[in-house]
């Protein structure tokens, strides 16, 4: 009877814990992209959801963080500069939206191209129709420290929204 007392007293110590004791470690999952910004055409696209047609804050003082996140250093102190010295109650530089080329939009057709990409430049052309005017704008971008910028927006004619925001005030 002492054999087969210490030999169930064995069984249970080797026995695993109940399931509720257990401690199990879950393989760690990698990080999930809400936004793919990794390619030329990514970061147009996302811009263009993140204005959310002119409703988002990209071009307002409140999208300072969305304009560093989108545009390269330049463009982006171009855009910072204009908001933040306009004087109150004047339109300034930025009296259309950047992003369609236009005062007043009714957009149909809407799509961002492919990328052209040579070294650590590139171009994403957007075309559209805009009150049944057929547009195109292309978007340059520069790879800087990995990730895609834009460096500035090209509105054909010789007209680019580096030139506007340079201008004088």
């Amino acid at each position: 009877m002492k054999r087969l007392l210490i030999l169930a007293v064995a069984v249970i110590s080797l026995a695993p814990a109940p399931a509720a004791a257990q401690v199990v470690k879950k393989p760690a999952e990698p990080p999930l992209v809400i936004n793919d910004i990794s390619t030329p055409d990514a970061v147009v696209r996302e811009l263009y959801k993140a204005h959310r047609d002119g409703r988002g804050r990209v071009f307002e003082k409140q999208g300072r963080r969305l304009q560093q996140r989108f545009f390269d250093a330049k463009l982006a102190a171009l855009l910072w500069k204009v908001l933040t010295e306009t004087p109150e109650g004047e339109v300034g530089h930025l009296d259309f939206d950047p992003l369609f080329n236009a005062q007043d939009t009714r957009i149909k057709n809407f799509r961002v191209g492919a990328a052209t990409v040579r070294g650590g430049a590139a171009r994403v052309p957007v075309t559209f129709v805009n009150f049944d005017q057929k547009v195109r704008i292309d978007f340059r971008l520069v790879l800087t420290q990995g990730a895609w910028k834009i460096s500035n927006i090209d509105y054909g004619g010789g007209s680019d929204l580096v030139k506007i925001l340079s201008e004088p005030m």
